[in-house]
């Protein structure tokens, strides 16, 4: 299982030092877009926010969380239909193999992505936090990074060309923005709406940051709420195993 693992990690290392668009576009476009956030942010009035600090890590979270979402969704979509994914299930790769060896393949490039915007939100906005603290907050986009991963192979299923992705980017954003807690108070919502938040990796994510920055501690002060994004991580990771499909 292990080499099976390596071998699809390893394929995926050399297809993207492969491809240099598209490695520029997924490193670069976060920065870009945060960059434009910062303008925007900049350009409001400051007593619009209680806690603006929060706001910036909350927005790098969700800026890591959708890219490394869609670009998965992307490439395993035209894997599928490139009938690669269907070469390695006749080479005898199970479906837990290729899932883990997808994963394993992105997290660098989602860590890569991760190290650029956190440094470029500690430049932009002049945060003075601790290295532990800051050591923190990239482990929960880390994990968060590896939890869209594993959301895109699951969305990947619903789509058989790269055109019918783009009906999964709003239905991926807009319950992200207003029933994770990123704007509003989960309690502030109707229960009809709001047991749809505890569906989306986000709400845990945020669950983790808001103490840290609050209290300004890190993941050893607050390991409960780290250990349920993880076990969320973990069932996401066997339900992209279960569903991922061999062919249309």
């Amino acid at each position: 299982m292990l080499n099976s693992i390596l071998a699809i990690t390893c394929r995926i290392y050399s297809q993207l030092l492969g491809d240099k668009r598209f490695l520029a576009l997924a490193v670069f476009v976060p920065l870009i877009i945060f960059y434009l956030f910062k303008v925007f942010i900049r350009a409001l009035p400051v007593e619009l926010f209680t806690n603006p600090e929060e706001l910036y890590i909350l927005i790098t979270a969700f800026i890591i969380h959708f890219t490394s979402y869609v670009l998965c969704l992307i490439v395993i979509v035209r894997e599928r239909r490139d009938e690669t994914l269907s070469r390695m299930f006749v080479n005898n790769f199970n479906r837990s193999e290729i899932v883990i060896g997808y994963i394993l393949g992105y997290a660098g490039l989602a860590t890569l992505q991760a190290v650029l915007i956190m440094l470029e939100v500690a430049i932009l906005f002049e945060l003075s936090y601790t290295m532990s603290m800051m050591l923190s907050l990239f482990a929960v986009m880390w994990v968060l990074s590896l939890i869209s991963i594993a959301l895109g192979i699951m969305f990947s299923n619903l789509a058989r060309t790269e055109a019918q992705i783009f009906p999964f980017i709003p239905l991926f954003i807009l319950p992200t923005i207003f029933l994770s807690g990123l704007l509003l108070p989960m309690n502030s919502l109707p229960w009809s709406v709001r047991w749809l938040g505890y569906l989306i990796p986000f709400t845990y994510a945020q669950r983790a940051i808001k103490p840290m920055i609050a209290e300004m501690s890190g993941i050893p002060s607050h390991l409960g709420e780290f250990a349920v994004l993880i076990l969320y991580g973990i069932l996401l990771l066997v339900l992209s195993s279960m569903t991922l499909k061999q062919r249309e």
